[in-house]
């Protein structure tokens, strides 16, 4: 039969377990696994100013929630090297804050990755809606495939 003392214990680990469970998350959330953490969003924004000061990365990062003061203070040359104004950089977050601390980065892109196609392509290569595509007359033609008239 247990003792007093260690049904004692036994409680009070319980009830720090559950504690930390929940409490622990908004503190460590960042460093914990994606299947320990909880639920996190990604903030997808276009950085429109940066701003190195000393030991510190500011990015401003304008996103359809609002704007957002991004701060890194750690790995501030690598990100400084990485990002740049214009690029479009997701943010991968516990929830939407206008001012964020050393978020994990989850993507950056350079403006001519997330363009439209259309802005992408020369204007000579764009043809009339009937139009076929280009070296559409080069792909090969067999009986089996009536399609490719």
């Amino acid at each position: 039969m247990p003792t007093r003392r260690t049904l004692t214990t036994f409680l009070i680990g319980l009830a720090l377990g559950i504690v930390l469970a929940f409490v622990g998350r908004a503190f460590l959330g960042s460093r914990l696994p994606d299947s320990i953490a909880g639920q996190r969003e990604s903030l997808d924004g276009v950085v429109t100013a940066k701003q190195l000061e000393g030991d510190r990365l500011l990015l401003t990062v304008v996103t359809p929630a609002g704007a957002t003061l991004v701060t890194f203070k750690k790995r501030v040359a690598e990100i400084a090297l990485l990002v740049d104004e214009g690029d479009r950089i997701t943010l991968s977050l516990s929830r939407y804050q206008p001012f964020l601390e050393d978020p994990q980065i989850a993507r950056v892109m350079p403006p001519d990755l997330y363009a439209e196609p259309a802005e992408q392509m020369p204007p000579d290569s764009m043809g009339a809606a009937g139009d076929t595509l280009p070296g559409a007359d080069s792909l090969p033609k067999t009986e089996d495939a009536p399609w490719y008239d």
